[in-house]
Parts: structure tokens; sequence; C-alpha cells
């Protein structure tokens, strides 16, 4: 995978970018991400990690700098126009709705549809393939969502933004209440994305986990870039310093 990286455009190059309330949040901020590879940010709170990913998903609008993903510009302005451009953001507070199924929660926007009624049979099929792409292919799709613990929801919520046509996954402290077994999974499910092209930032402060997925990991301070470093190269000691 490193090998393709290397020799890949950028999937997302960022350049410059700024953002402002009252006082800077992110203040002439670069990053890089290449096709499959998993890139960790890191950072205390309030250092601006959070109102990157915002910005990314179209639920922050910048105030300078560039963005291009994928060979295009990238200003989104709503959730929706990021995801259609192939950006998704799975937040630490899940958005999976308990009163609905995992199908209908993995096709919410999306549900086929014929004459005004549900193709229920079209919905299971499609269903099943999603779950299938993050292990969970013996899941049922008419399963209650409020019925599974957070470590099978996460990956339901996973399908649904790969069944999107996902080329950007952004994970914002994927594994805060997951267990070790659920971590694996998750790190088995982001290592599928990887294979298949999708860039991946991985928002957290878990260094030992970082580590193990990322293969970069860019460090922000106080809104600003302060280093990139390759994952094997660099300590936890080094990245606290």
């Amino acid at each position: 995978i490193e090998d393709v990286m290397a020799a890949a455009h950028p999937l997302l190059r960022v350049t410059g970018l700024q953002k402002s309330y009252n006082v800077p949040v992110l203040s002439d901020f670069n990053f890089e991400l290449q096709p499959g590879e998993v890139h960790a940010l890191v950072g205390s709170n309030g250092a601006g990690k959070s109102t990157f990913a915002r910005i990314l998903s179209g639920l922050t609008i910048r105030d300078g700098g560039d963005i291009q993903f994928n060979g295009q510009p990238h200003s989104p302005i709503s959730k929706r126009e990021a995801e259609q451009a192939g950006v998704i953001m799975v937040l630490q507070e899940l958005n999976v709705i308990s009163t609905l199924s995992v199908a209908e929660n993995i096709f919410l926007n999306r549900l086929p549809q014929r004459g005004g009624f549900i193709r229920t049979a079209t919905l299971h099929t499609n269903c099943r393939e999603a779950l299938a792409r993050v292990g969970l292919g013996e899941l049922d799709p008419e399963t209650p969502a409020g019925t599974l613990g957070v470590g099978h929801q996460q990956p339901v919520e996973i399908a649904g933004a790969l069944s999107q046509n996902c080329r950007l996954l952004i994970l914002d402290e994927p594994t805060a209440a997951l267990t070790d077994p659920e971590i694996e999974k998750l790190f088995e499910n982001i290592r599928r994305l990887q294979a298949d092209g999708v860039g991946v930032i991985y928002i957290s402060h878990r260094m030992d986990e970082i580590q193990r997925i990322a293969s970069r990991i860019t460090v922000l301070r106080d809104g600003r870039h302060i280093a990139t470093h390759k994952a094997k190269e660099t300590s936890p000691a080094e990245l606290v310093r």
C-alpha cells in the first residue's frame, strides 16, 4: 500500500487553511492524504482537529485557503454536498437512529422505491452487500439498530458511508467507546478500505493505536501544522513534545 501511495497523486491536498471564531482556530494549515492512506491527526483539545474535519465534511465554511480533493476544488456548503463528493465523517457520537432497522439506517435517504413503496427485497440485498464490506455479513438487515451495541452500531454507520461511494472517511475518536476486540474489528475494516484506495483521516489521542494503524501522523497545535512524521519513525514521547 505504501508503494502505491508514494506513486499516486494526493487524494486530498490542503494549503493555507484559515478559520477564525473571534480568535484563529486554524492558521495557514497544510495537510496531505494519499489514496489508501491512514493519516492520523493529533493535538490537544482546541488544537483545531474537529474544525478541520467539519470543514472537509461541509459542516463549517472555511475563511481562506485551498482544498483539492480527487483533483478538484473542494468547497462543500453542506454535509450532503460533501458526501456526494465522497467525503464521509463518522463522529464519536454515532448518528444511528435506534428505532429504525439496520437497513433503513444504512440507506436512510436513499431507500429503493417503486410507485411510492419501498422495495424491501432490493433494500435487504443492498444492505447485505454493504454489511459484508465491514465484516457484518451475518447481521439481519431487519434488526432494530437500537438493539445493537456500540461495537456493531459503528460499523453499521461505516457501512452506510461506504454505500455512498466513499473516497475519504474521517473517523473522530472512533475507539472511545469500543472494547479491545471491537477495536480489532475496526482496524480490520480500515485495512479493507485501504485496499480499496479509500483515504482515512484518523483523529485520536491514543498513541498506541495511532502507531498501529496510521502511515503518517500530523500534529496540530493552536490551529497550526507543527509536524508530520512517518508513524514507524516517531515515538509517543516525540509526538507529545
